[in-house]
């Protein structure tokens, strides 16, 4: 390297500035994954091209208003074309790997270690402000949704309510049950609809308590609701109970009830209806609302966890790193600078490495973030090992040790 002048981080920036572009956009194309590979190449040409232009200004004057805006941009971008989380950070992760191998190529002690501080500081800021903002607009889209979802499960019900109101009207005029109970609790006048819906004849209603008729676990309330109306004029005018079938099956059944004079004395008569598949449609939206919930209740806490997961390895990866850069700094030679290099290598290839896990991710495992806390992960650590056993990663592309 001694035998040319060497670059500054900004000269370099600017003569590779088409290189990097290009590289990155088509390794995005062809490496990330298949939503990538599925975009045309000439938009991730113009994205990178825009991300390259801010990754300068942050670079060479400390600026970030233009990275800013364009992770606003590209989160919002991204969400709307079903990107997840991993594969858009792998997509910034790209760009630390692509310029790593320019200024590792172009670069020597000590200019070398500032410039890769630089780097990975300007990369972990992006990450993570990246993630948060995309944690929070997807956040809300959840929310979005479940409020949708609510008032959507709220129209529908009232549409049913209204039906189901409509078919009850048609249903009292036709085929509705009708009878009257005398003083003595026997069953003096019953109409066919009342008969054909405990599964008796004529003759075997007419003159039976109407106890016959109830099932034993709705009889106690239905007997004091009786008892009641009886003695005091006053109770429920409409009430639900189980009906005792002649099969020996219970249905769900709706009276209404009123006093009347039946054969010159005072007796109980009464509209009765079938309302047991309304009940059992009740029972089957109250389990759907409720595995909706469930569903809801999941996918936050998965969320959670890849956040807690992602935050996990990268400020790991970052403090590893940090380190290593240290190193660097007081190194005298290359040879000794070589494998804190290396570790810096490593742990990009580690974060990659996470990042294409989660990416595939089907069974969701977890893991205690730490051993005292009840905070779950996302437990990725066999992926790792096999991984890093097969030399997957981002090959080295910097210099050997002099």
């Amino acid at each position: 390297m001694s035998a040319y002048t060497i670059m500054t981080l900004k000269e370099i920036l600017e003569e590779y500035r088409n290189e990097i572009i290009q590289e990155w956009a088509h390794r995005l194309h062809e490496e990330v994954s298949p939503r990538y590979s599925d975009r045309p190449l000439g938009e991730l040409i113009r994205t990178t091209s825009e991300a390259g232009e801010a990754y300068y200004f942050a670079l060479v004057h400390d600026d970030f208003t233009r990275m800013d805006a364009f992770i606003e941009k590209i989160t919002r971008m991204r969400l709307q074309t079903g990107f997840s989380l991993p594969e858009v950070q792998k997509a910034f992760e790209l760009y630390r790997t692509v310029l790593l191998r320019i200024v590792g190529k172009e670069l020597e002690s000590p200019l070398l270690l500032g410039t890769l501080q630089k780097i990975n500081s300007c990369l972990s800021y992006t990450i993570l402000k990246f993630s948060d903002f995309f944690q929070s607009l997807h956040e809300k889209v959840i929310r979005d949704y479940a409020e949708n979802l609510e008032r959507e499960v709220e129209k529908r019900t009232a549409e049913l309510a209204a039906s189901q109101e409509k078919y009850r009207v048609l249903v009292e005029d036709i085929n509705d049950g009708y009878f009257v109970v005398n003083r003595r609790g026997l069953v003096a006048f019953a109409n066919k609809a009342f008969c054909d819906m405990h599964g008796d004849s004529m003759e075997e209603v007419i003159g039976r308590p109407y106890q016959d008729f109830v099932a034993p676990e709705s009889l106690p309330e239905v007997s004091k609701i009786r008892e009641e109306r009886t003695t005091t004029g006053r109770s429920k005018e409409q009430y639900v109970y189980l009906r005792r079938c002649r099969d020996g099956t219970y249905r769900y059944t709706e009276n209404k009830v009123q006093l009347v004079t039946f054969e010159e004395e005072t007796a109980t008569a009464g509209i009765c209806r079938d309302i047991t598949e309304r009940v059992e449609m009740e029972k089957r939206r109250l389990r759907l609302a409720e595995l909706e919930n469930e569903n809801k209740r999941v996918a936050l806490e998965t969320l959670r966890q890849l956040m807690v997961t992602l935050s996990h390895h990268l400020l790991n990866a970052n403090t590893i790193i940090g380190g290593m850069v240290r190193r660097c700094r007081r190194a005298k030679t290359r040879r000794e600078m070589a494998p804190s290099l290396r570790a810096i290598e490593d742990q990009a290839k580690r974060t990659e490495i996470v990042i294409t896990a989660l990416k595939k991710v089907t069974d969701v495992k977890t893991a205690s973030y730490t051993p005292e806390s009840n905070t779950l992960m996302i437990d990725v650590a066999k992926e790792i090992d096999e991984a890093l056993m097969k030399g997957q990663g981002p090959n080295s592309d910097l210099p050997p040790p002099d």
